[in-house]
């Protein structure tokens, strides 16, 4: 064959091997077609099924009801009633014409007869309760913000819980790659031996060796796929839906810049942290019912309206009318028990106030350590970096000097070992950095997607409660 025809079937043969290469990705998976799963995305998924949040959603919307409870006692009452009355003949009073003791019987009084309905429809109304409603109603609007900045917190602990999972299944799947390129270095360093075993160049007992470190190898790559299902598992646990079936992922990062860390000061450190806005509005609330607690035993004016018709026969008619009412009530003595509710909610401010310090020192703890950590990352990433680029060229010359004959088979295993876990150790490097940073986030209270509302949101989803 002419050595051009040549030349053109080594070409066909590359492009219709290439076909089917261009359709896998660099670890030689195919590709589905799927769309990819980023963190982005799997952050979009968690806020919308992540049962979690659903939680938090309906413990907010509990609270901002209890606002609404609350207010409609100062909204007056309406009501409608019907009644009936039933009794024996000894209960009817006789009704007189005329004189009394001379005069004519007519019947008998109208509410004393044996059978009698009443209708109603009324209105009552508490006009004034001494501030007792009022504080309950700044009470559980003080509870209603609690619970809505407790929850902001929840958010981003499910954006961390995701974000680092994310991470970690990433960094198995690397750890993974770095498995597979190991066994088929191995299985290449296993072929040269046996040929050399072939030509009389080395004892069997090399062989053995490197056989032995091929099955290694393949243990490790089992392991390294289990690791990857499990992290597949506990990514689609934070994101509270099947992932694995809808998404592919983008190859993993092996080795990436250091980050810069966020800058923060003493006033930042605290002012994002969730946890101590809402013990602050928790200790606001129980001053405020310490307050109602305290109004509870003060006057109270109440006035009421009632049209009603009544008669001996259902639908009573014989009787209409109406008539309102005012009337004042001073419970100026329980037995003590509004004192000792002012006295207990009290303590419980003092309580919240102790717990707020304690947080305090517990945010400046976390923040501290997830800085240290993040630091260490990003050290550790540039030694890492180094280390792979010299354990690759170990291997490259150990392997080169046992195929000149003038190094030992145990250079190359070493070298592979070596190289093996220098790749190992950056893919950690990469994802301890990213997973610290994640972590330093949370710890600062830093989010694009669960933030601290402020007053004019606060004030607004009150209203909102009130309208509800």
């Amino acid at each position: 064959m002419p050595v051009y025809k040549k030349t053109i079937a080594v070409l066909l043969l590359a492009a219709a091997l290439a076909v089917p290469a261009a359709a896998k990705n660099a670890r030689g998976e195919k590709r589905s077609g799927r769309p990819v799963l980023t963190t982005e995305t799997a952050l979009e998924l968690a806020c919308a099924n992540n049962p979690s949040l659903a939680a938090a959603e309906a413990r907010i919307e509990q609270a901002r009801q209890q606002i609404a409870q609350a207010r409609a006692d100062k909204l007056p009452k309406l009501y409608a009633a019907l009644a009936g009355a039933w009794q024996g003949e000894e209960g009817a009073i006789p009704a007189y014409q005329g004189e009394p003791g001379h005069g004519i019987p007519i019947g008998y009084a109208l509410n004393s007869f044996e059978e009698a309905y009443q209708a109603a429809l009324g209105v009552q109304w508490l006009i004034f309760s001494s501030g007792a409603v009022e504080n309950t109603i700044a009470a559980r609007t003080m509870a209603f913000r609690g619970i809505q900045t407790r929850e902001v917190r929840t958010g981003q602990a499910v954006e961390n819980a995701v974000l680092v999972s994310y991470y970690n299944l990433q960094r198995a799947r690397a750890k993974l790659a770095v498995a597979e390129e190991v066994l088929d270095l191995s299985k290449e360093h296993l072929v040269q031996v046996r040929n050399f075993f072939k030509y009389g160049v080395v004892a069997q007992d090399e062989v053995l060796r490197v056989e032995v470190d091929v099955s290694n190898g393949e243990l490790n790559v089992i392991s390294a796929k289990n690791a990857v299902d499990v992290r597949w598992r506990a990514l689609e646990r934070a994101v509270g839906v099947e992932l694995r079936s809808q998404f592919d992922l983008p190859e993993p990062n092996r080795n990436a810049a250091p980050e810069d860390a966020p800058r923060w000061d003493e006033t930042s450190l605290y002012a994002l942290r969730p946890e101590l806005k809402a013990l602050d509005f928790s200790r606001r609330a129980a001053l405020a019912v310490a307050a109602a607690a305290r109004a509870s035993n003060g006057p109270k004016i109440v006035a009421g309206g009632e049209a009603f018709a009544q008669g001996r026969d259902f639908w009573p008619d014989e009787l209409d009318t109406w008539k309102l009412s005012l009337s004042l009530r001073w419970d100026f003595f329980d037995g003590g028990k509004a004192r000792a509710q002012v006295k207990e909610y009290k303590a419980r401010a003092q309580e919240l106030l102790a717990q707020i310090e304690d947080v305090k020192r517990q945010v400046a703890l976390e923040v501290s350590s997830a800085q240290l950590n993040f630091e260490s990352a990003r050290q550790r990433l540039d030694v890492a970096s180094r280390q792979v680029a010299s354990a690759q060229e170990d291997y490259r010359m150990a392997l080169l000097r046992y195929k000149s004959s003038v190094g030992t088979n145990l250079d190359v295993l070493d070298a592979r070992t070596a190289l093996t876990n220098a790749r190992t150790q950056l893919v950690d490097a990469v994802y301890d950095m990213n997973s610290s940073r994640a972590d330093l986030d949370y710890a600062l209270g830093l989010s694009e997607r669960f933030k601290l509302p402020d007053g004019a949101s606060l004030a607004a989803e009150g209203r909102h409660g009130a309208k509800n």
